[in-house]
């Protein structure tokens, strides 16, 4: 009977974790990301070293929120014409977690995607950080030290970024919330019926 019992802990742990609910600092945090919805917004280059320089200064840079649902949300960033970066946020385990996907023009999954990690709890309503999982450290090991983070700077600007401390490498975006416009077309390889 204890072994019974034991099996039936271990199988529901998982359904807990999953089903918990967030920190409120955490959920202002959502609630707030999840007005960006189906609308788009222009962005720039606010702060950037060498590395991400050529890749991203002087571009185009749109954000465009996909879709969402109550655990789930999808912001393409596009840059210019490519349409290949993906911000995929969930809510897993009591917390936020940030995966990048990253698509072919074909739509497959380029060979270097889903990095990203889970923001430790509480975070700030307007801010959260997200440190490199294992899952980045094993495809990325040069990358296990680095952290992305999304915050909200005031009502009018949404930034998003990366810190790559052992090589003292990063970049931040700057989106503007005060001046939606058109949605691009849909992001590389969710533009038909069964995207999420």
């Amino acid at each position: 009977m204890k072994s019974l019992l034991s099996v039936c802990f271990f199988l529901a742990v998982p359904a807990l974790l999953a089903a918990a609910p967030l920190p409120s600092e955490q959920q202002a945090f959502w609630d707030r990301l999840q007005t960006l919805c189906g609308q788009a917004f222009p962005g720039q280059v606010s702060d950037v070293t060498d590395y991400y320089h050529d890749a991203l200064v002087g571009r185009e840079l749109i954000a465009h929120g996909v879709s969402c649902d109550e655990k789930s949300m999808h912001i393409a960033l596009h840059v210019d014409a490519d349409r290949s970066r993906n911000w995929m946020l969930t809510i897993v385990d009591g917390t936020i977690r940030l995966k990048h996907d990253h698509r072919h023009p074909d739509g497959r999954e380029e060979s270097t995607s889903q990095y990203g990690g889970d923001a430790p709890v509480p975070g700030l309503p307007a801010r959260q950080i997200f440190p490199a999982d294992a899952h980045t450290a094993e495809i990325l090991p040069r990358r296990a030290d680095n952290f992305w983070f999304m915050d909200f700077v005031d009502d009018r600007r949404f930034q998003y970024g990366v810190h790559w401390p052992r090589y003292g490498h990063s970049v931040r975006l700057e989106f503007d919330l005060s001046s939606p416009i058109a949605p691009p077309p849909l992001p590389w390889g969710f533009e038909g019926p069964d995207r999420d």
